[in-house]
């Protein structure tokens, strides 16, 4: 299988894409992010189904984008015609259609079959290398864990079977233990043993119990046999039941015998039907053969009036016509040559006219070389004229781009700002941005102001009210000692309160609220400064527009400077490309001449004229070759005219070319029919005197069997014949009846003694036998039911003693609990016969299949080396490497990138050895990024010349030496 093509509709970050992979080794090569990853995604997924919520990998649906999937074109080993295999979203692993080159289309299940059934996790494990594979081997193994991992690589591929048994062996441990504790199994058995161990305790306290189940075992027993002996006098009542109602076929049976005790009658079987057939066939065989002796004398007549033919006539004749048809082609043959001379003649003269030849010139050069010589000049003067066309064109285009730049740089000027204005607009920008950030400070100060404010006014309010409240209680007192007459200390206090207000008065004036005022007439100022500019100057427009204006102004200008270079340097071009074409124009002027073709012929018909100078030369000698066969075919038409008109006038036929095969045939046709005629008769002749001979004789041989069937029963005539047949009827009546009586006592069992004995006996007596045993079973039937009453009372005692059910309850437990452990033994046994089958399986893939993977292995291996290693051996203890030097070694003792190459020897092998059920592309993804460069081209090497399959190669590490067209680039971001 190889993928030519694949061609994403959309999946991850790839929209819209279509890569060409018809290669047999193709390097993919993106950056990180690039989409390598979303690519073998995608070939896995239109192979395989879109991943699903078990498989835990991203679908990679696109998120802007309606379509989802993609197409493969892959060509099949055993199909004529490549396929496309497309896979679009639908059900959960997508809806896949794979389309034939003859329109029909297939499904799912044809892909599956067509890839042998093998599934994406298996692809994986055995075409897929990366990176993450090649590191396991490093990870901490010890020699038989190596060991085992290359064997697997070797005959598996994949892990599955070692995580299957993985998984066994932790349900078997799960499950039971020798001398674990906490495993199911284990568990179950220590509880299995406390109930054992606690109904043993309580039965050594249950004798009373035991004695009433003891005699309900012994009442049971004795009923048992009762019933038995019930049901054996059932069966004797129905016997002899069956012996009163067969007693008549028993009577009958013994007459019988002694009818058929006499020797019985002799007579031939179907003896009636065969005397009567003989009979009537003597008589129409008599019939028969008078008609046909009288049908052959008329033949005999016939015959003497018909005249034999000579037979070397009719072969001459026969041979003459046989030669009509190739005759008649040589005609046809020698008109066609005439006519084809003369057509090739005229399509030479026709072919002479277009070159411009007036006569044939075959020494004319026309050979290849000349032929790529005149193409090379005429391929170079289309290079030129086309570059000659391009400099014009570009020429044009420069100078109307040029012109259109003139204008723009012309209306650019125009809108230009000059430098004053830019001034003042930048200083109206510098204030107004000065404007904003005063504000922007007036408010934070503002803000701060207003709240020492209020604290300033809170404190002042604090101290007034302390001071009023000092000089209210101060000029109390001073009122108090003054009413006491105490004027000096009353007059102090009053002094005192009178001082404290006279203080607040002082303290308390309002400082003046300056501070915004300030603040506020420099903004105003700022504000009237700005609205002053932008009146007095024009400075309404957009400073960056400005600056982009001047700065386009530049752009253009410089522009224009280039395009004038550029048109310069094209005018010189183009003198130098009109030089090179006069030049090219006297050399196919040249070649016209060499040619002899008219020199008005346009130079890109010189290729035509020489391929028209080569149909001359063709047609030519065709001609010499249609006119020698054509004098050939000639010679040979009078040679048999000649023959032929000697021969024919021997049987009176005047010979013409024209005619001489009709006149042929029609004599032809007449001798044979007088041939046939004579042979039919005769043959017609011989056939009724055969049958009248065959009829004579089957007429004697039945009259000799009538004769024998009456001398097989020693009967004298046909009456005494019939008399025997009576009686050998009666007998063979009498013995079917007794044979069919006695297969029906056979049904019953009725051996011959016992019809002897029946026989003689009066069905009186047999009924009065069965009315005994009748009696004998109510007697039964009465002792049964006392033993039933009996056996419930003791049941009733029993289910008393059972009345507190911890017994009862623990030995329902005990049963419920075994079967429990039962049915986890079951399963502990399924497991491990599972194992064992799976251990069988990878023991018999090893054995069959590890001997051929390591046969194919030592040749790679020793490719992928360099020769360092020229062999792998595979024996009992494992794989072994063999050292040029003659050391073998043990993969662990290998270097890493050693182990590594055997690994992916081993697996490749493998490959190889599965060629017959898969043949599939190989996939890499980045497996070799430990490797150094000499043996990452050394694999690579392998890859491209040895390997058989297809190999796609992603990378992050671009490989030069893999050439571009083996080489796709994936870019970082793809929309």
């Amino acid at each position: 299988m190889k993928i030519l093509s694949v061609n994403i509709y959309g999946y991850g970050k790839i929209i819209k894409q279509e890569f060409n992979t018809n290669q047999d080794f193709i390097q993919i090569f993106g950056e990180n992010e690039a989409g390598k990853s979303t690519m073998m995604s995608f070939i896995h997924s239109v192979l395989f189904g879109f991943p699903t919520k078990k498989e835990q990998e991203p679908r990679r649906e696109p998120r802007m984008h309606n379509l989802y999937g993609g197409r493969l074109t892959v060509k099949f080993k055993d199909e004529p015609e490549p396929v496309e295999i497309e896979r679009l979203k639908g059900k959960v692993q997508g809806d896949v259609k794979v389309y034939f080159k003859d329109g029909t289309t297939k499904g799912e299940e044809w892909l599956t079959k067509k890839m042998n059934y093998i599934d994406k996790r298996t692809y994986r494990s055995i075409f897929s290398f990366d990176v993450l594979g090649l590191q396991d081997i490093h990870k901490n193994m010890t020699e038989d864990k190596l060991q085992e991992y290359l064997l697997r690589a070797g005959a598996l591929g994949s892990h599955e079977y070692d995580e299957m048994l993985n998984a066994i062996d932790k349900e078997l441990k799960m499950l039971y233990k020798r001398n674990g504790i906490n495993p199911v199994i284990n568990t179950e058995l220590q509880d299995l043993n406390d109930l054992s161990e606690k109904i043993r305790g309580l039965e050594k306290h249950e004798e009373e119990y035991k004695t009433f189940i003891n005699e309900q075992v012994k009442t049971l027993e004795s009923l048992n046999s009762k019933k038995h002996a019930l049901n054996q006098m059932e069966m004797i009542r129905k016997q002899k039941m069956k012996e009163v109602m067969y007693h008549k076929d028993i009577k009958d049976w013994k007459a019988l015998e002694s009818k058929l005790n006499i020797e019985p009658v002799n007579f031939p079987e179907r003896g009636i039907e065969r005397y009567e057939s003989l009979r009537n066939h003597v008589k129409q065989t008599a019939k028969d053969i008078g008609l046909r002796q009288e049908k052959l004398k008329t033949l005999i007549a016939e015959i003497q009036h018909v005249k034999l033919p000579d037979k070397n006539m009719i072969s001459y004749l026969e041979a003459l016509q046989k030669e009509e048809p190739e005759i008649k082609q040589q005609n046809m043959e020698a008109v066609r040559l005439s006519n084809s001379a003369a057509n090739l003649e005229n399509e030479i003269l026709n072919l002479q006219k277009d070159i411009g030849w007036q006569e044939e010139h075959p020494d004319v050069d026309d050979s290849n070389i000349v032929r790529e010589s005149v193409q090379s000049l005429l391929s170079k003067y289309d290079e030129i004229m086309l570059e000659e066309q391009y400099l014009i064109r570009e020429i044009d285009h420069l100078r109307a781009d040029i012109k259109q730049l003139d204008a723009e740089i012309e209306e650019s000027e125009r809108n230009q700002i000059d430098d004053g204005r830019m001034k003042k607009k930048r200083e109206v920008l510098d204030r107004e941005f000065e404007l904003v950030e005063k504000k922007r400070m007036y408010q934070l100060i503002e803000k701060d102001y207003e709240r020492e404010k209020r604290e300033r006014d809170r404190v002042k309010n604090w101290q007034a009210a302390l001071i009023i409240t000092i000089s209210i209680i101060a000029i109390a007192i001073g009122v108090m000692f003054i009413i006491n007459n105490s004027y000096l200390y009353g007059g102090l206090s009053l002094a005192v309160g009178a001082a404290a207000l006279f203080i607040l008065v002082i303290t308390n004036n309002r400082e003046q609220d300056t501070l915004k005022t300030d603040y506020q007439q420099e903004v105003d100022t700022l504000q009237d400064e700005i609205n002053a500019l932008k009146n007095e100057y024009d400075i309404n427009f957009d400073i960056d527009d400005a600056k982009d204006l001047r700065q386009e102004l530049k752009g253009l200008r410089a522009k224009r400077n280039s395009f004038s270079v550029k048109l310069d340097d094209l005018k010189e071009t183009l003198s130098v490309n009109e030089a090179n074409q006069d030049h090219l124009n006297t050399q196919l002027a040249e070649v016209k001449g060499n040619l002899k073709v008219n020199p008005e012929l346009d130079d890109k018909y010189i290729v035509d004229a020489i391929y028209t100078i080569r149909q001359i030369k063709q047609k030519r000698h065709q001609i010499n070759r249609e006119q020698q066969e054509l004098d050939n075919i000639t010679k040979n038409l009078n040679d048999f005219d000649t023959r032929v008109s000697e021969e024919v006038s021997a049987f009176g036929i005047h010979y013409k070319q024209t005619s001489i095969f009709h006149e042929a045939g029609q004599l032809s046709s007449k001798l044979q029919k007088d041939e046939s005629m004579y042979y039919s008769l005769r043959e017609q002749a011989d056939l009724l005197e055969n049958e009248i001979t065959v009829l004579e004789e089957r007429n004697a041989a039945s009259q000799r069997e009538l004769n024998q069937l009456l001398d097989y029963v020693e009967a004298d005539d046909e009456e005494e014949y019939y008399y025997y047949a009576r009686k050998h009827s009666e007998y063979i009546n009498n013995v079917n009846r007794f044979k069919e009586l006695s297969d029906k006592l056979d049904e019953e069992h009725f051996d011959y003694d016992l019809r002897n004995e029946l026989s003689g006996r009066l069905l009186a007596d047999l009924k009065a036998d069965e009315d005994n045993i009748g009696a004998q079973l109510d007697n039964l039937n009465e002792q049964i039911q006392l033993e039933q009453e009996a056996l419930v009372k003791i049941n009733n005692e029993i289910k008393l003693l059972e009345s507190d059910g911890k017994l009862s309850e623990l030995n329902h437990l005990y049963g419920m609990r075994k079967g429990v452990v039962q049915s986890l033994a079951e399963e502990y046994m399924s497991l491990t016969y599972i194992r064992i089958l799976i251990e069988t399986h990878i023991k018999a893939i090893k054995d069959e299949r590890l001997p051929i993977v390591i046969e194919e292995a030592r040749e790679t291996f020793e490719f992928v080396t360099k020769g360092r290693y020229i062999n792998v051996i595979y024996s009992d203890e494992g794989i072994f490497v063999k050292h040029k030097n003659g050391q073998v070694f043990h993969p662990l003792e290998l270097s890493q990138s050693t182990k590594e190459m055997l690994y992916i020897s081993l697996r490749l092998s493998l490959i190889r050895a599965l060629k017959g059920y898969y043949q599939l592309p190989i996939i890499i993804d980045d497996a070799f990024v430990h490797f150094d460069s000499e043996r990452t081209k050394t694999i690579l090497d392998y890859f491209r010349s040895k390997s058989d399959d297809q190999v796609l190669y992603f990378t992050c590490n671009l490989n030069t030496s893999i050439p571009s067209a083996q080489t796709i680039k994936l870019k970082e971001k793809t929309k």
